[in-house]
This record gives C-alpha cells, sequence and structure tokens, in this order.
C-alpha cells in the first residue's frame, strides 16, 4: 500500500487551515479592522472548530486505512488460494 502525497493527509489541512486563519486574523489586527480582544476570540473559534472536526477526521481515515486493508488481505488470501 502506497503512502498519500503529503497534500492529501489531514495533518496538511488542519495546520494549513489554523496557519491561515492565524495570518487573516494577524492581517486584520494590523490593519486595525479587529481589536486584539475580537482576534483572541476568532482564533479561540477556529481552534474550537479544528478540535470538533478532529475526531471526524481521525474516525474517517480509521475507517478508510481498516476497508483498504481488508481488501488488500482479502486479495492476498485469493492469490495464496488459487
Amino acid at each position: 500500500m502506497q503512502s498519500k502525497p503529503g497534500y492529501r493527509t489531514t495533518e496538511f489541512w488542519l495546520t494549513a487551515l489554523l496557519n491561515v486563519a492565524g495570518a487573516v486574523v494577524a492581517i486584520l489586527v494590523a490593519r486595525n479592522m479587529l481589536t486584539q480582544q475580537e482576534a483572541d476570540l476568532w482564533l479561540a473559534l477556529v481552534q474550537a472548530v479544528a478540535v470538533a472536526v478532529i475526531p471526524a477526521a481521525i474516525a474517517y481515515a480509521t475507517a478508510s486505512y481498516t476497508r483498504s486493508r481488508t481488501a488488500l488481505k482479502i486479495v492476498e488470501e485469493e492469490q495464496r488460494t488459487t
């Protein structure tokens, strides 16, 4: 089984989301479009959403891994018995 390219992993997308959100908030604060308190609230919101998404992403990854391993074992068993 081949590993996925880095940009297709859950870790990549969660890290990218948090970094982009942090950069956008920092730019908005620097341009006085947000106060520091508002920025802190937005960053807390983004982090809370990410924390809520992580269990679902882990469950999806586990299910995908289990399906692919099961399919591989079925193919190996079929090849072994023929």
